[in-house]
């Protein structure tokens, strides 16, 4: 009788179980010891993530007809980025006034370093296409995704004369696609490795002070993936359940991984390949989500962060600047797209615009990595759910 091995998504939440129980059990030295295994993971995934991300939008849009197409599909998404974002960020207001992170606090905890805010001048330029090698090396999406565009469009307007060009960027983006799959097979073992680290260094014990502030953050994150689940079922007419089990693979490896960057490779996977997406929608979707759509480090994450600060210096706050700040956390998720450390970034934006001292924020940064995963987990199904709504 011939072994068969199980399916992708069975693959992916053994190794899920496996590397709680070792990170359980193992001492610091073993888990440590595989670290170099998860960081090469990592470095195969942010291999393929620029070249499969420059193809597949060169190529999707040059499967448009018009140019008036790709303007309703940028303006689609942009809709739903907007939309979804304002909903996350009225969740993370809700329930922080209902559970009150900040309550009984240890606030005599040492605070640790935040980076210095970005201006708006360097956020805005961080975005916008200069020396692409330069760009690339450091990892800047946005800049290609936009340069991409710009390529296709006069790709498009160049008829048969780049009829030999567009060949080429097919044949390329299957060739992508290809090695993106043997990257994506390897998921596996990466999250067994990532999911061993977190459970071996966090104990019940250091988790306590932080726990009602953690609560609050994965029970708006539930939240948030209930409300996915009925607007797929309201307006694209698909099972929350099924979509779920498709997109398994991709919300295991963000869960896991903490990066929405580092999953796009899985993300554009799951939606061609498993949820059945256009591949047009998908080439399009996915790679801005992956920079833009922060529907859990953006609008959530920073919400939650403000009222919790605010609790904890017993500072009080009306209708208004609650309003105001769920305003912000709403436009914050679009517009700090690309900076490195997005949840503090975005946190710190809110708190400085509602005067708010960064004290609060700096406490709960030793919780950060717990805190990311879900915070990622909720990321990339925005994503995934703007895709799958556009689609249909």
């Amino acid at each position: 009788m011939q072994f068969k091995l199980p399916g992708f998504g069975i693959q992916c939440l053994i190794a899920l179980g496996l590397g709680a129980l070792f990170g359980e059990v193992a001492a610091p030295s073993w888990v440590n010891a595989l670290q170099p295994i998860g960081k090469a993971f990592l470095q195969l995934l942010e291999m393929v993530i620029l070249p499969v991300t420059f193809t597949m939008v060169v190529t999707s849009f040059t499967r448009l007809e018009t140019v008036a197409h790709i303007r309703r599909l940028g303006l689609r998404t942009l809709f739903w980025f907007l939309v979804t974002a304002a909903i996350a960020a009225t969740v993370g207001l809700f329930t922080s006034l209902w559970l009150d992170p900040g309550y009984h606090f240890n606030s005599g905890l040492a605070p640790v370093s935040l980076r210095d805010l970005p201006t708006a001048s360097a956020v805005f330029l961080d975005m916008v296409p200069g020396n692409l090698v330069d760009q690339m090396a450091r990892g800047k999406v946005i800049p290609v995704i936009i340069f991409a565009v710009l390529f296709s469009l006069a790709l498009m307007m160049g008829g048969e004369e780049t009829g030999s060009v567009k060949e080429f960027f097919d044949g390329l983006a299957k060739i992508m696609m290809k090695i993106t799959r043997w990257v994506i097979r390897l998921s596996p073992i990466g999250i067994f490795v990532f999911i061993a680290s977190v459970t071996n260094r966090y104990g019940f014990a250091n988790l306590m002070p932080f726990a009602r502030f953690i609560i609050n953050v994965y029970f708006a994150c539930f939240i948030q993936l209930f409300i996915y689940g009925i607007l797929l079922l309201v307006f694209a007419r698909v099972n929350p359940i099924q979509f779920a089990i498709k997109a398994w693979p991709a919300l295991l490896t963000a869960f896991t991984t903490s990066s929405s960057l580092a999953t796009l490779p899985v993300t554009l996977e799951t939606l061609i390949q498993r949820l059945k997406v256009p591949e047009q929608t998908a080439s399009f979707v996915a790679p801005l989500g992956a920079n833009a759509k922060m529907d859990g480090c953006g609008a959530i994450y920073p919400v939650i962060v403000a009222i919790f600060t605010a609790s904890l210096f017993h500072i009080s706050l009306g209708w208004q600047q609650y309003l105001m700040i769920a305003c912000v956390a709403t436009i914050t998720t679009i517009g700090t797209a690309g900076v490195p450390g997005s949840a503090v970034v975005m946190s710190m934006v809110v708190l400085s615009s509602m005067g708010l001292p960064f004290t609060g924020l700096a406490m709960v940064m030793g919780m950060d990595k717990i805190i990311d995963m879900m915070r990622t987990l909720v990321n990339v199904s925005g994503t995934l759910v703007t895709a799958t709504l556009i689609s249909k």
